[in-house]
């Protein structure tokens, strides 16, 4: 999510400095070679994940939070906290503790290990420098944090899941961190008449997975399974029908489903509910940043397509698209009890255009 130049939230950028240099500066030399990279490793700094690697191949790059120390951890979760709204360091936080819950649900089976401390922080050139980065990545978390300049440029792929999605008790909800992304879209769904529904309802069946999976880059187009690194999705993904895999296409310059400008004043504004979702991740001097870029490029030209089913716990998909951002969200894996929602810039993730220029203009 590249933020506006002309509206520098530098407070923020030096808050997550100092909480990164505390971070850093409490490891040993061991755990510090680990955690450090190199911000040039351009390859490394745009690979991204929400799901466990080791199960697929190498392990995630970095420094676990299982091995650290108590003082280390707490640093760990103060950098989190400062780059976040509360609100979203709650939900990162009963999404890591979930770990714990889904190893009990399928009694140990995942051969990598279903745990709380397997979220790796990695850090990209020196916290406080010309241009760094950090990025926090593990199981139904990938928070990726570009700054350059004492600017935060990018906090984008924003990545938030959960498997279990929900656990109830009875009809009480014991745990939802998700929640609101499903039914804040569910809410804007229902609100549509027939006509707008058979424009915002681009395929009766949802995908397996996000249609661009964690791809590095926002391609000009794609199909379900033509990119990301997860095979058995993508395998899933190419054996659909191709009219389901054509009609769930992603083209940047022709976003599918109904335009906001198609809807009434009511189901705008349930629109702009569903994005500030997404937006008030970022703690609220940034959000107001990202709003206001949202805001000044036409909400009129966003558009909001959904895929499968409607009812909860039925699989089920959807997208938003403007200029300035994309939204991918899927509930279709484990009886429609397992969530992905992610915020992207098709221009700016990991600093995009504004990191070029920022080194366009220091030559």
């Amino acid at each position: 999510m590249t933020i506006a130049s002309e509206a520098v939230a530098t407070e923020i950028a030096q808050r997550i400095g100092e909480n990164a240099a505390a971070f850093v500066d409490a490891l040993d030399a061991a755990q510090r070679e680990k955690a450090s990279l190199d911000f040039d490793e351009a390859d490394e700094r745009t690979s991204w994940a929400y799901f466990p690697r080791i199960a697929f191949g190498p392990d995630h790059s970095g420094l676990p939070l299982l091995e650290m120390n108590p003082k280390q951890q707490k640093l760990a979760h103060a950098l989190i906290a400062g780059a976040l709204s509360l609100h979203a360091y709650a939900k990162v936080t009963a999404i890591m503790a979930l770990e714990s819950v889904l190893n009990h649900m399928e009694e140990g089976r995942f051969a990598g290990g279903r745990d709380p401390g397997r979220y790796f922080f990695s850090f990209f050139g020196a916290p406080g420098g010309e241009r760094w980065g950090w990025r926090l990545e593990g199981h139904h978390v990938c928070l990726n944090f570009t700054i350059a300049g004492g600017e935060v440029v990018s906090a984008t792929p924003l990545f938030i899941g959960a498997q279990p999605a929900e656990v109830l008790h009875g009809e009480a909800v014991v745990v939802r961190p998700c929640g609101e992304e499903e039914d804040a879209a569910g809410e804007l769904l229902g609100s549509l008449d027939a006509d707008q529904r058979r424009l915002a309802v681009i395929c009766e069946v949802a995908p397996p997975d996000f249609v661009l999976m964690n791809a590095s880059r926002v391609p000009e187009a794609c199909l379900p399974g033509e990119v990301g690194s997860l095979p058995p999705i993508q395998a899933m993904a190419a054996a659909m029908p191709s009219e389901q895999r054509e009609a769930l296409r992603f083209e940047r310059a022709l976003p599918r489903g109904l335009a906001a400008k198609q809807m009434g004043a009511t189901q705008r504004k349930l629109l702009s509910e569903l994005i500030d979702v997404y937006v008030d991740r970022l703690p609220q001097t940034l959000a107001r940043i990202e709003r206001g870029k949202i805001e000044r490029a036409g909400l009129e030209g966003v558009h909001f397509a959904w895929a499968g089913e409607t009812e909860r716990r039925r699989p089920h998909y959807y997208r938003l698209q403007g200029p300035s951002f994309l939204v991918e969200y899927d509930n279709t894996q484990n009886e429609a009890n397992h969530v992905h929602a992610v915020w992207r810039d098709p221009d700016g993730d990991f600093g995009g255009d504004i990191l070029r220029e920022h080194a366009r203009r220091k030559h």
